[in-house]
C-alpha cells in the first residue's frame, strides 16, 4: 500500500491522433470521443479521468460500462495495464472495483444495469462520470449519471467513448443534431501505432461496417441485410439475359403489397443478375400472381422460389397449389426477418 500523499508523479500521455489530445484536454460539460476500432478511445477515456482525478484531490469519478460484468477485463484492465501508475494508488478494493488515489480522489468501476445503485451513488455526488463503449447504453443512462454530477468544488463532466451506430441512436441526436457537447472523431486509420497487418485487416470489411468500425461514420440502419450494397458496383446497364441461365425467385407475401424479385445466374461465372421485380400495387389473388409470374419467367428455367417467414406456410401452400411452389427461407427464423 502506498501511503506517502506528498509523492508527486507526473502523468505522461502522448496522444495518437488530434481526437484524443482534443478529448483529453476538453472542459465541456459533455464530451464524446466517437471513433473507429483501434482508435485509442478506451485510453483517452481513462486518461481524462485519471487527470480529473489528479488534478482536484478528493474527486469522485464513477467509470462504467451498461453491464458490470464486462468491465473487468475490457476498461478495468487497460486502467491498471495502460493508464495509471501503481504509485499514485493507495487502495483498490478488488470486490468493489473501487480504486483509491494518495491524494484521496476516488474511483468506482461499475455497470448501468441496476438503476437502484446508480440513484444511492456517492453520498454528496460524484465530479465525473466517465462511459465506456456508450453505443450499449440507452439516453435513460446517460440522464441517470447526469443526475450525480453534484460534488462540491471539482468542476463537472459527463464523457463518453463509443464506436458509432446508426444516426437513430440518441448520442447522435444528442451530439450531431442537437449540438449539446463536444464531439472528436478518428477513423482506424489515424492511430500510427496500429499494426499494418490489422489495417489491412480492418481495411477488407465492407458496407457499413467499414463505415463505422474502420472510417469511423454514423452510417446505416439497424437490422440492416444488405449493408455491402453499392450502386457504383451493383447496378450496371440493362442487357439480355440469356434464357438458357437458370432463375431463383424471393416473394414478399401480403394480399395489398406483394413483391418478388427474379434473378439469373450466369452459369460461367458464378454472378446473378436481378432482371425483373414484380410490383403489382394493387390487391390480386394466388392464381393472377401466380400467371404474372409465369409470364415473366416464360421460357426460362426456374430452379427455386424462396418466400415468407417461418409462421407463413398458409401462404406457401396457397402458391403451390397454383403451380408455383415456393418454399421456406434458409434463415426464416432470425429475428431481422420476422
Amino acid at each position: 500500500m502506498v501511503t506517502a500523499t506528498e509523492r508527486k508523479v507526473n502523468l505522461s500521455f502522448e496522444a495518437k491522433n488530434k481526437a484524443q489530445d482534443g478529448f483529453v484536454a476538453s472542459t465541456a460539460s459533455r464530451v464524446l470521443f466517437s471513433g473507429a476500432f483501434g482508435a485509442g478511445k478506451t485510453i483517452a477515456l481513462l486518461t481524462k479521468a485519471l487527470r480529473l482525478s489528479q488534478e482536484y484531490p478528493k474527486n469522485f469519478g464513477y467509470i462504467c460500462r451498461k453491464v458490470r460484468a464486462t468491465i473487468e477485463l475490457s476498461t478495468l484492465k487497460t486502467f491498471f495495464d495502460l493508464v495509471c501508475p501503481r504509485e499514485l494508488i493507495a487502495h483498490y478494493n478488488k470486490d468493489k472495483f473501487f480504486v483509491t488515489l494518495i491524494n484521496g480522489s476516488q474511483l468506482l468501476f461499475g455497470g448501468l444495469d441496476d438503476p437502484l445503485k446508480l440513484g444511492s451513488l456517492g453520498a454528496g455526488g460524484i465530479g465525473f462520470a466517465a462511459i465506456d463503449e456508450a453505443i450499449e447504453t440507452n439516453e435513460d443512462d446517460w440522464r441517470m449519471l447526469e443526475g450525480r454530477l453534484r460534488l462540491p468544488g471539482v468542476p463537472h463532466q459527463i464523457f463518453a467513448a463509443t464506436n458509432p451506430g446508426p444516426p437513430s441512436h440518441y448520442l447522435y441526436v444528442m451530439f450531431f443534431k442537437n449540438e449539446l457537447g463536444e464531439v472528436y472523431q478518428a477513423s482506424s486509420f489515424d492511430n500510427p501505432a496500429l499494426p499494418d497487418d490489422y489495417l489491412e485487416r480492418l481495411n477488407e470489411f465492407e458496407g457499413v461496417y467499414k463505415d463505422r468500425y474502420v472510417l469511423g461514420l454514423w452510417k446505416g440502419l439497424e437490422g440492416l441485410v444488405y449493408s455491402s450494397f453499392n450502386d457504383d458496383v451493383c447496378l450496371i446497364p440493362r442487357f439480355e439475359i440469356d434464357k438458357s441461365w437458370p432463375v431463383y425467385t424471393a416473394h414478399d407475401f401480403g394480399s395489398v403489397n406483394p413483391a418478388a424479385l427474379f434473378y439469373a445466374g450466369n452459369p460461367g461465372t458464378g454472378d446473378f443478375y436481378a432482371f425483373a421485380e414484380y410490383l403489382p400495387g394493387i390487391e390480386m389473388g394466388h392464381h393472377d400472381h401466380v400467371e404474372s409470374f409465369k409470364t415473366i419467367c416464360e421460357g426460362r428455367t426456374v430452379l427455386k422460389r424462396v418466400g415468407g417467414n417461418h409462421q407463413e406456410t398458409g401462404e406457401r401452400a396457397a402458391y403451390t397449389s397454383e403451380g408455383w411452389p415456393i418454399t421456406e427461407p434458409k434463415h426464416s427464423l432470425d429475428k431481422a426477418l420476422q
